[in-house]
């Protein structure tokens, strides 16, 4: 796999001389809440436009963000459903350290530690996605801490119904229907979709519904809007294999988990406006309810099957966010105020019993952009933030603060930038109720700095981008498998390098490519000089793109993942799980209002897993032994996709 890096690094600098930036590049809202175009900003920021979504081809929103530039993505299943983004390199607490929003409302959950279920967002309806590297404590607050993606859904403004279809490996079947209907100043946007799979391995089959609805009026500088969507989330889940199982047969599951599942139902509602106040002020409201009631069954062997499970919380989230830019002759570019919050009422009900948290969150920031020169840029902002968590007879208060500071410069044909950013995640209340006994109940809030410093380049035909950066906490949060308990790591160091190209060799064919390399450590503690579990220290992906004529288009995609340390193997002593090799393909054709596509998955049929485990065997205590356990993922998979619009 050295060789293929050496040869990714390569490809980097011969597609990349340094040509002076010949555009600023798409506009983007999620950095600094303002929009603005990308290039003024002082981080680094990806998008991924809604062209390269088309002919991507992919069936999930973390298909296509597979091995994007700084992105680790891990599937426990390979159907999306259980996907995690990992951002400089958490690991197994990757979820509640990436912050994922869609439309700018927040998909993480703040109660348990579950991903957002990514699958549930049908693709077509993606406008675009941008990727913010590395903290946005300030604007985003808990859990901006790795990085923040936006995935922001197409506006539908005229009258239009749009179905499609995917049928793929292990009888996957996928109907997703959309219409919107202008009436006047009134826009209405309805979707409802379902999708069927029995997926790669046995015990795992998943049924998802979903329905949306939206209503907007648009008059005079303002929009109103009110959303409602209901989701239904049933899955059976196959467990882990050691190592010997696995080598048996890859597609099994053992009798003890044959009666794990997850039921899920979601219901949310969301109410906003944005309003002008003026040619240079604007006020964005955001208030959204979501009600998500889960049952469940978990095993853990060698132990008999587990018990029913129930999970429900109730979550409330309000935010409020004033911007000016100013048109007078000033240094200051813009500014925003804002407050956020989030109150959650949460019941786990297991054979310990139950175990309520209410917890709510309160945070106020401003954050301002200035022009010290024609060629240099200053943004600075500040966030104070409480915290108020209530569990049983226990609390969990806490209040802190946190600043960033970016300066960016552009020296004829190169803009350098770099970042200070301090960042923070409160624990989730699903983890102060797994923790170890003690004189004080819980955890500790997790906080920590970023450091990242960066240059890019552009011309019409090619880009390169490369992102230095530190991040040092204290606290993290992790969970320790060899008794099954959430804890504190003392401190923790990630360095790393991004590096990204790409170039237009010809009008038909294009190269893009990342690198992707960290190294992610234990410096203080029990585990000190230690590798934080599930972390690889290389990822590279290469994509080539042919437009053969003005319908088809050919994709090939490759991406490499190095090894890495088992989750939950903090002591480092297990073998690592092995890296793999992947190679993607896909073809697009469109015309006029309908369009098909296919795409192989893993077209070598690469046997790997993306998952690894600790699996510790306590039967014979006080004899304890610990195993390697996997989550193995899909061979060779073929999907194919047809999508109809009518005006």
């Amino acid at each position: 796999m050295k060789s293929l890096y050496s040869a990714g690094l390569g490809i980097c600098l011969v597609a990349s001389p340094f040509y002076a930036l010949a555009e600023l590049g798409p506009i983007v809202v999620t950095p600094t809440g303002i929009e603005q175009p990308r290039g003024t900003l002082n981080t680094s920021v990806t998008v991924i436009d809604q062209d390269t979504i088309s002919k991507s081809n992919a069936n999930s929103v973390s298909e296509l963000l597979r091995g994007q530039a700084g992105l680790h993505v891990t599937d426990f299943f390979g159907d999306g459903s259980q996907a995690t983004i990992d951002m400089r390199g958490f690991g197994p607490t990757a979820s509640s350290n990436t912050l994922v929003l869609l439309d700018g409302r927040r998909l993480n959950n703040s109660s348990d530690t579950r991903p957002p279920d990514l699958s549930l967002i049908n693709i077509d309806d993606i406008e675009r996605i941008e990727i913010v590297q590395g903290s946005s404590g300030v604007i985003h607050g808990n859990q901006a801490v790795g990085g923040v993606i936006n995935i922001i859904r197409k506006q539908a403004l005229d009258d239009k119904v749009s179905i499609s279809t995917r049928i793929g490996s292990y009888g996957a079947t996928q109907l997703s229907v959309s219409g919107n209907k202008a009436l006047g100043r009134n826009n209405l946007t309805a979707s409802i979709s379902g999708r069927q799979s029995d997926n790669y391995r046995d015990n795992n089959e998943s049924d998802i519904e979903r329905m949306s609805l939206r209503a907007e009026r648009i008059h005079g500088g303002q929009t109103a809007y009110i959303e409602v969507e209901s989701i239904n989330d049933d899955f059976e889940t196959p467990g882990a294999l050691l190592e010997d199982e696995q080598d048996e047969d890859r597609e099994q599951s053992l009798d003890v988990f044959a009666d794990d599942f997850f039921e899920t139902e979601t219901r949310m509602l969301r109410l906003g406006m944005d309003k002008n106040l003026s040619d240079t002020r604007a006020l964005k409201l955001d208030l959204s309810f979501r009600e998500t009631d889960r049952e469940f069954i978990q095993s853990f062997r060698p132990a008999s099957p587990g018990s029913l499970n129930t999970q429900d919380r109730e979550t409330r989230n309000f935010s409020a966010i004033y911007t000016v830019v100013p048109t007078e002759v000033s240094s200051l570019i813009s500014y925003l105020i804002g407050i956020d919050h989030e109150d959650i009422d949460y019941e786990l009900v297991s054979i310990f019993g139950p175990q309520p948290i209410d917890q709510s969150i309160n945070g106020i920031f401003v954050s301002s952009q200035w022009a010290l020169s024609d060629s240099t840029r200053l943004d600075a902002g500040a966030r104070y933030n409480d915290l108020d968590a209530e569990s049983n007879d226990d609390n969990f208060d806490d209040n802190l603060s946190a600043f960033n500071l970016g300066i960016s410069r552009t020296i004829d044909s190169l803009k350098i930038f770099a970042r200070l950013d301090q960042n923070f995640r409160y624990p989730t209340v699903e983890e102060h109720t797994n923790v170890p006994f003690g004189d004080e109940p819980g955890l500790k809030t997790q906080e920590g700095v970023s450091f990242e410093i960066g240059a890019e380049t552009a011309d019409t035909d090619s880009r390169f981008r490369v992102t230095i950066y530190r991040l040092d906490l204290e606290n993290e949060i992790a969970f320790d498998s060899t008794g099954f308990t959430n804890l504190n790591l003392d401190e923790t160091e990630r360095t790393g390098i991004i590096l990204e190209a790409s170039r237009k060799w010809s009008e038909s064919y294009e190269t893009r490519i990342s690198i992707t390399s960290i190294d992610a450590e234990i410096t203080d503690g029990s585990f000190e000089g230690n590798n934080i579990p599930l972390v690889p220290e290389n990822i590279i992906r290469i994509d080539n793109s042919y437009q053969y004529n003005d319908m088809t288009n050919v994709g090939l995609e490759i991406l490499a993942v190095d090894d890495q340390t088992f989750g939950g193997d903090f002591v480092n002593g297990l073998d690592e799980l092995s890296g793999y090799e992947v190679v993607n393909a896909h073809v697009s054709y469109k015309e006029k209002n309908w369009s098909l596509g296919f795409r192989i998955n893993n077209l070598l049929d690469e046997e790997y897993a993306e998952i690894g485990s600790q699996f510790t065997d306590f039967s014979l205590f006080p004899v304890v032994q610990n195993f390697e356990a996997f989550f193995p993922s899909p061979e060779r998979n073929f999907w194919l996709s047809f999508r109809y619009d009518l005006k």
